[in-house]
């Protein structure tokens, strides 16, 4: 349980609703508009969110939800002596919950099983194989090519829930925004500028545009009195040595938060189809997301913030330095700026 939860609730009009999303945090951010439908079509309901360890400090700021449960995947799968302890533990939790009411967004086998270990009256599975499907009291098949978002409403929507108000709005926690602050001053930012705040890595390569764009991109704003703000993760503090050694600030190895906190202080955001870019679009920040032509998880209410290759079937390297340079000088300026690319 975190500070300041709910009181388990009581009485026939309440429900205990656990919500299953393990991965990732692109994915675990999309499940914020299902939260807010779930919390408008039970207000008093009490509402769990099974996830992994690593993204407790993401759903503890989810205002919808009460409680969360955690789970280690990678262990589990390993039969790692610490993953089937903490199979056990979640077993004693979810025995000792009378859920009504489960929804597993994820649908992987484990998930399944575990929504039916949970007996709730009520299992409703986002699923991927037929076969999963007996777990279930309602089965809904994924459809491709839809956004995860519109995916989780459309999923509500044929369980009977009514999804007619949708909202995709993540608060910041106030702390965060403070370190955020503290931070962006030591970084040698001035808050009277403009910031362009940039997420070049993700965790699949083939989604990343080259580190050297960014550099001359970053150059080439530096020299118009734009400041550029370098984020990523702890792994990626290495690579951006040669950022690091061009006088770039950079705020690889912050935490999640506090990231979108720094990304929040910036007047635009730009970065490969990554969690941070979510997160700081439901943030309310300017995001503009680099992606190939088919990918479907465009910043959610905002499919005209997308920058893709010129021409079909080419990777997300393939984006010219000059279309994205383009692109933020027109959000920074936009009387004064055209852009005709595709997107």
């Amino acid at each position: 349980m975190r500070p300041g939860q709910k009181s388990p609730p009581t009485g026939q009009s309440q429900k205990n609703i656990l919500l299953i999303r393990w991965k990732a945090i692109g994915d675990v951010v999309f499940t914020l508009p299902a939260l807010r439908c779930i919390r408008s079509n039970f207000p008093d309901s009490r509402i769990t969110y099974l996830t992994s360890p690593e993204f407790i400090p993401l759903v503890r700021s989810f205002a919808a939800v009460d409680e969360i449960l955690t789970l280690d995947r990678a262990r589990l799968k390993r039969f790692h002596k610490g993953g089937l302890k903490e199979l056990l533990n979640l077993w004693h939790g979810l025995s000792r919950t009378r859920f009504d009411i489960v929804l597993d967004l994820q649908g992987y086998g484990e998930t399944a099983w575990l929504s039916w270990l949970t007996r709730a009256p009520q299992r409703w599975g986002l699923v991927h194989r037929p076969s999963r499907a007996r777990a279930y009291t309602r089965a809904v098949r994924r459809t491709e090519g839809v956004h995860p978002v519109d995916q989780y409403l459309r999923f509500l929507g044929e369980c009977g829930l009514k999804t007619d108000r949708v909202e995709n709005r993540f608060e910041l926690p106030a702390e965060m925004q403070t370190a955020a602050e503290r931070l962006f001053l030591e970084f040698g930012l001035k808050p009277d500028r403009p910031t362009v705040f940039f997420q070049p890595f993700t965790s699949s390569p083939r989604k990343d545009w080259p580190l050297e764009k960014w550099l001359e991109l970053g150059r080439q704003l530096r020299s118009s009195d734009i400041q550029v703000l370098f984020g990523g993760g702890p792994a990626d503090r290495a690579r951006l040595q040669p950022a690091t050694a061009e006088k770039f600030p950079v705020a690889a190895g912050t935490d999640l938060l506090t990231s979108c906190s720094l990304a929040a202080r910036c007047a635009v955001v730009i970065g490969p189809d990554t969690g941070l870019i979510h997160l700081a679009n439901a943030a309310g920040c300017h995001v503009v997301l680099m992606q190939h032509l088919n990918a479907k998880a465009c910043p959610y209410g905002h499919p005209d913030r997308v920058l893709m290759p010129r021409q079909a079937g080419l990777p997300v390297a393939d984006i010219e330095i000059q279309v994205v340079l383009a692109e933020i000088l027109r959000i920074l300026n936009p009387e004064s700026q055209v852009h005709d690319y595709q997107s």
